[in-house]
């Protein structure tokens, strides 16, 4: 909090002097095309702005004025409901770890911090956005106070939530008075998990070791990794872990850090390896290399996994598409390709970008490698 105190008399000061009264051309590098680039046609806003009751991830209740017409982000997942329901044109800000992507965010250039749990409130003040979204895990509640002054309401949105897609959506489209881009992006989520529930209705689920970025980092309950896991038909080996109790740090229901032993000792019948990664593809040979350092780990040749050819390296951008119902789509096509020999989940993915963002996407192939012992 210490950063807190020393910044809120700077931004009395400000709202005293009315400098966050920004005027109506942000200037910003908007992408005002957005309606129509991402393949969802805007809908008209009837009438007079009005107050609609939302409540948000942390329950908290807010009235809000409806269209809203200037928003700051946190979080690409977030950004890219916008974009879907086609509301791109209201967006003054968006954090760095998203817009440093500009091939995807075509060049959108105004930045409201590091990420989101590092705001950058001077800017935030500046840009004066009526709202200010952020996921549960961002520094939503130093954001309620430091921004009150400047009647700058604070909303806790988290986009990776499977269990919560259609609720974010549905409030992206309230939001926005995009309700029926919204619809059309729920019927499209829905299509995909009604299928993966139905084909693994009764399908005894099997072992799935996920590994993050970080090595020997794994999610646990909790975590949106660990829904799309289940979803997929699988059965996330260290689903027994509980992280209440535990050191901060062994990390986060995210990230949880596994002993190696423990690995080898759980013998997944399905090992996947996130290489990180955004919209810019794995560099040529990049995915092979880690495949072959994964082969190399003590006591991973006694995995079946991996004898027989079932692992995975890949990049969390398809994964992580459209609160993740993608990644459970490519896992449940490498888990069960019998029951998904019809899906293509890289035609999903396709159809995820170009259609409801707007984005070329090609050669999704290039994104993940399933490996096998010859590949060496």
């Amino acid at each position: 909090m210490t950063r807190l105190r020393v910044f809120l008399p700077f931004l009395f000061a400000l709202a005293l002097l009315g400098a966050s009264c920004a005027s109506d051309d942000t200037g910003t590098d908007t992408d005002t095309d957005t309606d129509t680039d991402s393949g969802v046609e805007a809908e008209a806003t009837a009438g007079e702005r009005r107050s609609e009751t939302f409540v948000d991830d942390e329950g908290r209740e807010l009235e809000i004025a409806v269209p809203v017409e200037s928003v700051a982000v946190f979080n690409a997942f977030n950004v890219e409901f916008i974009r879907a329901v086609g509301a791109m044109d209201t967006v003054v800000g968006i954090d760095e770890n998203a817009a440093n992507v500009p091939a995807y965010w075509d060049g959108f250039a105004e930045t409201i911090g590091a990420g989101q749990s590092e705001p950058n409130y001077e800017r935030i003040a500046e840009l004066s956005p009526e709202l200010v979204i952020f996921p549960r895990n961002g520094a939503w509640e130093e954001a309620i106070e430091v921004l009150a002054p400047f009647d700058t309401q604070v909303m806790v949105i988290t986009a990776w939530d499977q269990d919560q897609h259609e609720q974010n959506v549905s409030t992206y489209g309230r939001l926005f008075d995009r309700t029926e881009a919204a619809d059309e992006l729920n019927a499209w989520y829905r299509q995909w998990h009604d299928l993966l529930e139905d084909r693994l209705d009764g399908v005894e689920p099997l072992p799935v070791y996920l590994e993050n970025e970080s090595e020997f980092t794994s999610p646990i309950p909790g975590s949106g990794w660990h829904q799309m896991v289940e979803l997929a038909g699988g059965e996330n080996i260290f689903a027994d872990i509980d992280i209440t109790g535990q050191p901060e740090s062994l990390g986060s229901v995210h990230a949880f850090s596994i002993e190696p032993e423990a690995i080898v000792a759980r013998q997944p019948h399905l090992v996947v390896k996130l290489n990180g990664g955004q919209y810019d593809p794995p560099e040529p040979g990049e995915l092979e290399e880690l495949a072959a350092e994964l082969r190399r780990r003590g006591g991973w040749s006694t995995l079946d996994a991996v004898d027989e050819g079932r692992m995975v390296v890949v990049s969390s951008f398809p994964m992580n598409a459209s609160s993740k119902i993608v990644g459970s789509l490519y896992l449940a096509s490498w888990l069960h390709p019998e029951l998904f020999d019809d899906v293509d989940p890289d035609a999903v993915m396709t159809e995820w970008i170009e259609r409801f963002q707007g984005v070329d996407f090609d050669e999704p192939e290039r994104y993940y490698l399933v490996s096998s012992a010859a590949d060496d």
